[in-house]
């Protein structure tokens, strides 16, 4: 625990370098970043209930973050800041498992 300023994005920043470093396969959906209890139970509504279900649906949009970050605001109802940050992760990740 920190009282110190941004001490929050240090918590995000340690679940991204997580996320990345884990196999896709061995990731839940909460570990990916800016997913919280919320938008697990939004995503859950929408059939995604797993990490590889999410980036493949990444993927199936192109692996455009500008439509993912709408998908997960106008159909997950996710706020626009963890929208955001879910996409960049998920971009990351797809990066690093996609041949280009």
């Amino acid at each position: 625990y920190s009282n110190q300023p941004g001490s929050m994005s240090v918590t995000t920043t340690k679940k991204q370098e997580q996320f990345q470093a884990q196999p896709l396969q061995d990731c839940k959906l909460s570990d990916v970043p800016g997913v919280g209890a919320k938008t697990l139970e939004k995503l859950n509504e929408s059939n995604i209930d797993t990490a590889e279900k999410l980036v493949g649906h990444f993927m199936v949009m192109g692996r455009d973050t500008e439509k993912m970050t709408s998908w997960l605001e106008d159909v997950c109802e996710v706020r626009g800041v963890e929208a955001k940050k879910v996409a960049e992760g998920l971009a990351e990740k797809a990066a690093k498992i996609v041949i280009h």
